[in-house]
């Protein structure tokens, strides 16, 4: 969770950096990191599929197995970051169609250009990182992530300021900041590997396999419907300022400044989600399926009480958070009012990722993507498009119609999603054998 925290918190870094110089420079970052958010999170649904499996193993008491599946996702991390490349520019050529002004383009593509170098270097992070989760030694990723989240801080500071006799870059440095602290996580990840002393028994980096398809192929059979189930929900959050781009920074800024600390909210869940993840497939590996329904529950009940709180917080808060992100009185009045939404989304979100990382440590990926479809694109789009931009419903009300979709899509998920999961947990229970080798991959 605290991973999660810095992970984000070196984002909303940003853009209150940039909220700082512009509403130009607020509007470019959000548009520029709405493209990369979509793209991170594609990268981070795949990778975390080898998560559960490296989990199933290390239940299982197999090492040889771990150290196998981790070389695998070291292999998979290539060409996805050939790929992550290709969309960034691909990103790039989608802004210039947007209806924005010439300034805020130049500065969303220059934010987005260092992301070349940044995006190059993620998916092998995550490869390490889903691995070292998967055996549960998620302290690497708090450490680590920790220390990124400060140096991020420091070199935003002095690029986007030009301090130190640097030239002040604006929201461009933010960019080429995180270009820096991704080199240093990625060492730092590497490094951890080899000469920490838990993971010296795996020997990581000895008798290294050639690419296997078939482990490969596992890895995308359960990471592609994560990512994609990921994909559905960050995709409707990615696609409102690009529809709301045409009612100026102003809207756009409020929507930054509710929407990223919204996202770092989010980290709370987010984190307990993946924990429920790593314990679940644990359990599973081990052959206990009550156990991982227990803790399943134990879980939700944790990150329910979170969201009550984080929602409190939102709404008790709301002016102070926009105040402390803009100047702009316009752009400060638009984000306080949004911080209602905000904090209803969180409770019904928070239920949907608990449930949706615990059914990840049962390697239920397909049905979920399902619901999530249904939830955010069939039913909630539809409706939030029609209140924001159309007169369908009466008059068009702008952002606040993407927000109020978001809640009921968030809503009708959490619902399905935890439907699933007792049907899931009880299945595994009841046929105890079945589940063993469904969860190993022997079916």
């Amino acid at each position: 969770m605290l991973g999660q925290l810095a992970v984000v918190g070196m984002t909303v870094t940003d853009i209150y950096m940039a909220g700082q110089v512009s509403a130009d420079s607020l509007a470019a970052l959000q548009l520029g990191g709405s493209i990369w958010a979509m793209i991170s999170l594609l990268v981070i649904g795949i990778m975390i599929g080898n998560s559960p499996i490296i989990g199933n193993y290390w239940g299982a008491g197999q090492p040889d197995r771990v150290r196998f599946q981790f070389q695998q996702g070291l292999w998979l991390a290539l060409p996805m970051s050939i790929a992550v490349c290709c969309a960034i520019l691909l990103g790039i050529q989608l802004l210039e169609r947007l209806d924005i002004s010439p300034e805020v383009f130049r500065i969303a593509r220059g934010y987005l250009l260092p992301y070349l170098i940044t995006g190059f270097m993620f998916p092998a992070f995550f490869a390490f990182r889903s691995s070292f989760e998967g055996v549960g030694d998620t302290r690497p990723v708090m450490i680590f992530n920790a220390i990124a989240f400060f140096l991020n801080g420091i070199l935003d500071y002095i690029l986007v300021f030009g301090k130190l006799g640097l030239p002040a870059m604006g929201g461009i440095g933010a960019a080429w900041a995180t270009t820096v602290v991704m080199t240093f996580l990625l060492f730092a990840m590497a490094a951890y590997g080899r000469y920490a002393g838990n993971m010296k028994r795996l020997r990581l980096y000895q008798q290294f396999a050639a690419p296997s398809a078939a482990a490969i192929v596992g890895i995308l059979r359960l990471g592609i419907p994560i990512a994609l189930m990921i994909a559905a929900e960050i995709g409707f959050f990615a696609i409102i300022p690009m529809m709301i781009a045409h009612l100026g920074a102003n809207v756009l800024g409020a929507h930054a400044i509710t929407n990223n600390l919204d996202s770092l909210a989010y980290m709370i869940p987010l984190g307990l989600g993946q924990a429920l993840t790593i314990k679940v497939s644990h359990s599973m590996g081990r052959g206990e399926p009550l156990e991982a329904r227990q803790i399943c529950l134990t879980g939700f009940k944790l990150i329910f009480v979170f969201a009550l709180i984080l929602g409190s917080l939102k709404i008790l808060l709301r002016h102070d958070f926009a105040q402390l992100f803009s100047p702009e009185p316009e752009v400060q009045i638009i984000a306080a009012s949004l911080f209602f939404f905000s904090a209803a989304l969180g409770c019904f979100d928070s239920m949907q990722m608990a449930s949706s990382g615990a059914l990840r440590g049962y390697k239920d990926a397909k049905v979920p993507l399902i619901i999530q479809i249904i939830a955010f694109w069939v039913i909630a789009f539809p409706i939030a498009y029609s209140l924001a931009l159309t007169d369908l419903w009466g008059e068009p009300i702008g952002v606040y119609g993407f927000w109020i979709g978001l809640v009921i899509a968030a809503c009708l998920a959490s619902l399905m999603m935890l439907y699933r999961w007792n049907v899931v947990s009880k299945s595994a229970i009841n046929n105890p054998d079945e589940a063993i080798i469904a969860v190993a991959g022997q079916k």
